[in-house]
């Protein structure tokens, strides 16, 4: 969930997985992206290092 979404800052943290998935839903901005999905490992947002370490 991308923190720094005006939406985000707006409303109070989800409690649950729950409330989270839904608000996502509702507001896809609030998902980080990219996703990136290698083997069994799941990033999200870009992060230099991780994809750096990836083969």
């Amino acid at each position: 969930m991308s923190t720094r979404s005006p939406v985000f800052k707006e409303r109070p943290l989800p409690r649950t997985k729950k409330e989270a998935i839904d608000l996502m839903v509702g507001n896809p901005n609030l998902i980080r992206r990219p996703i990136l999905i290698h083997r069994s490992r799941v990033t999200f947002g870009f992060d230099k290092d991780v994809y750096g370490k990836l083969k």
